[in-house]
C-alpha cells in the first residue's frame, strides 16, 4: 500500500490537477520535500489562526494567508521548472 506524506497530501489538496507530478517531484527533491512542509505547516497554523478569538489573530491570520500564497507560488514554479506539464 502507498501512504501518501501528510505534507505532499496537504499541497495534493491544493493542485489535485498536478497530483501525479508532485509525488513524482516529491520523491526526487529533498528541497521539494523541505518546501511541502513548510507549507503544511503554514497551512495549519492558518486554520489555528482562523479559529481563534484572540486579539492579534486577525493581523497573523492574513500574515499567515500571505505566506500561504508565497509558498503556492513557489511550489508551482518549481514543479513548472521541473517537471513540466
Amino acid at each position: 500500500m502507498n501512504v501518501i506524506h501528510t505534507d505532499l497530501f496537504t499541497v495534493i489538496k491544493r493542485f489535485p490537477d498536478r497530483k501525479v507530478a508532485l509525488k513524482t517531484f516529491f520523491d526526487k527533491s529533498e528541497n521539494f520535500q523541505v518546501i511541502c512542509q513548510d507549507y503544511r505547516r503554514c497551512f495549519e497554523a492558518l486554520n489555528h489562526w482562523k479559529r481563534s478569538d484572540r486579539e492579534e489573530a486577525a493581523i497573523t491570520k492574513e500574515e499567515y494567508k500571505a505566506l500561504l500564497k508565497e509558498l503556492e507560488a513557489e511550489i508551482i514554479q518549481m514543479l513548472n521548472k521541473n517537471m513540466p506539464l
